[in-house]
């Protein structure tokens, strides 16, 4: 009767830990192929040459740090364990300074700097203003309404009716990711303290420069991850969301304060990001109440 039990009490624990496991579980979209040129750099070798290997000696200056990209290092994460965050560094290296597929991306940077026109500064300079930040709560701040609007740009294809407003649990989602974020970004950054391509070129003349070190670009890990959480919510529109991404990422290339490399670490960086979401229940919850959310509103805007 007694063992009876045991394995009776071993069955429902077996049962249990399936149920937990597909609760939890999910096959996200697979990341979509690397982009064509980047696909060229990234063929180069990342490693160190010896005829440059001055460049190799060159980090990201501590009295260039800004407070802020020091202080949101500090931040807890929400959705993301300490465990899976431990991952990321290991998925990603930025080549070495001296390297030939460094070398070719400072190229390709300068290239872009003697063809840029005034259309795409402009454009490139307004998406530079976009981004949204955890840690502005008052509703008595100024920034406070841009901030919770700008959560959805890279959905704004979809209407200026699918917004803070009238999502309240996109928007905590949202947030919530964007803390996240943010604490990925500057702790990668930290970590690798990789210099700015133009403190490796000094050919290379930005549009703007930035207090803290080059890999990941934050603005393209935000673009991307945030693509893809609402692919979550609305899959028919993924499409949409990553080309609205990759023009985010082209921007800070453009602009001549991100290689290209950066750019593709955030891409691959915000996917698992959402891969490693999934294993936490409150993510799950509060990503399905998006869906419904979705759901039960889309009809009240779409035409």
């Amino acid at each position: 009767m007694r063992s009876t039990n045991i394995i009776r009490t071993i069955l429902l624990n077996l049962l249990f830990a399936g149920i937990v496991s597909c609760s939890f579980s999910q096959n996200i979209h697979p990341l979509e192929p690397v982009n064509s040129y980047y696909k060229t750099y990234g063929s180069l070798s990342a490693l160190q040459n010896s005829s440059r290997v001055w460049m190799d000696t060159i980090k990201f200056p501590w009295s260039e740090y800004s407070q802020g990209a020091i202080t949101n290092s500090l931040v807890r994460t929400v959705y993301l364990s300490n465990e899976n965050e431990a991952k990321l560094p290991g998925l990603i290296h930025p080549p070495a300074n001296s390297s030939d597929q460094t070398r070719a991306e400072l190229d390709y940077l300068l290239s872009l700097q003697n063809s840029r026109t005034k259309e795409q500064i402009d454009r490139a300079q307004y998406i530079a203003n976009i981004g949204s930040w955890f840690n502005i709560l008052n509703p008595a701040d100024p920034d406070y309404n841009e901030n919770k609007k700008q959560l959805f740009y890279i959905a704004d294809t979809i209407g200026s009716w699918y917004n803070y407003q009238n999502f309240p649990a996109t928007t905590q989602l949202l947030l919530n990711c964007i803390q996240d974020i943010r604490v990925t970004e500057f702790r990668l950054k930290w970590n690798f303290k990789r210099p700015r391509p133009y403190q490796l070129e000094p050919k290379l003349q930005p549009l703007t420069q930035i207090k803290s070190p080059s890999f990941v670009s934050g603005h393209t890990l935000w673009a991307y991850t945030e693509a893809y959480i609402f692919s979550e919510i609305i899959p028919e529109k993924r499409e949409s969301f990553i080309q609205r991404a990759d023009e985010v990422r082209w921007s800070r290339e453009l602009l001549g304060i991100h290689y290209p490399s950066d750019n593709e670490a955030s891409r691959i960086v915000g996917w698992y990001l959402l891969k490693y979401w999934y294993n936490n229940p409150l993510f799950v919850k509060d990503l399905n109440k998006a869906k419904q959310e979705w759901a039960e509103k889309k009809s009240l805007y779409q035409k």
